[in-house]
């Protein structure tokens, strides 16, 4: 058995824990309809089934919203909903979900962040930081930038060099100018090698 020992109210929601340390968020509404109070016992089973009877139907609405503002990682909607204090359990449910409608694909994603960011003039650096950061797989993110042209990493860095050295070429000697065209583009994701290749061509241009 397991025995309800302390609720909390924080506005909205309500905070229930058990004697073994675990803590569930609900709405008063689903406190009030149970009928919960301190010192009430539960069979595990049925407690953990009412707790995702209440929590899943709001965190599928809650992923659903965010998919409906713009594309999102598996990771982005696992990490949005732990914030907001749904299960582990519950989340994984709807995860499941939306895989399974395919409203979510991390091989998709990944493919459509990179040209995405890729457009923008971000090396490949930056964005493998970006899609690490959104729980994209490091072997999900390898294959998604081995199906794209290495030509396309070139031109990104050849376009962001040409603009770069509009804005450094004019005031200082062309070593520091250079210097600082190929830092820029380092800092926007390029590998030295490659930055620096685009600095040299963009400069005898």
């Amino acid at each position: 058995m397991v025995t309800i020992q302390e609720i909390s109210r924080n506005r909205s929601r309500v905070s229930v824990r058990l004697d073994n340390g675990e803590i569930f968020w609900l709405t008063q509404s689903d406190v009030y309809a149970e009928g919960c109070y301190e010192g009430k016992k539960y069979d595990p089973e049925s407690f953990y089934q009412w707790i995702r009877i209440c929590q899943y139907p709001r965190a599928l609405n809650h992923a659903v919203s965010m998919l409906a503002r713009r594309p999102c990682s598996t990771g982005e909607i696992r990490r949005r909903l732990m914030l907001h204090h749904y299960t582990e359990e519950v989340t994984e449910l709807v995860l499941y979900k939306l895989e399974k409608e395919k409203l979510i694909d991390d091989i998709s994603f990944c493919e459509q962040w990179i040209h995405f960011r890729q457009q923008r003039g971000y090396g490949p650096s930056l964005i493998r930081r970006e899609l690490k950061y959104k729980g994209i797989p490091d072997d999900i993110i390898q294959d998604c930038f081995d199906r794209q042209e290495s030509c396309e990493d070139t031109s990104g860095a050849l376009l962001l060099a040409r603009k770069a050295w509009k804005k450094y070429s004019s005031s200082e000697d062309r070593l520091k100018s250079r210097q600082k065209v190929i830092q820029f583009l380092v800092r926007k994701g390029y590998d030295w090698s490659t930055a620096r290749s685009a600095a040299e061509e963009a400069e005898k241009e």
